[in-house]
């Protein structure tokens, strides 16, 4: 069964959150899942907040690096 968390405990889950970011993405419709069970009730599930935070991991490994394909520049500068 999903575990319903408030807007407060996702803002204590996901640092640098605010509430108008959250806001926002709900009206964007971008962001964690969220319910809205009554008209001035949002809720979140717990793991979908911590999928989308985990979707957002960037890897920083050497190999995934994108190379640098500018054309080498000739001459000095001017």
């Amino acid at each position: 069964m999903a575990e319903f968390i408030t807007i407060d405990e996702v803002l204590a889950l996901v640092p640098c959150m605010t509430r108008a970011n959250l806001a926002t993405m709900r009206h964007n419709r971008v962001g964690p899942r969220f319910f809205k069970p009554t008209a001035r009730t949002v809720l979140y599930d717990k793991k979908s907040v911590m999928d989308w935070v985990a979707q957002s991991a960037v890897d920083t490994s050497p190999t995934t690096r994108p190379r640098d394909t500018r054309p080498a520049s000739k001459g000095g500068a001017r």
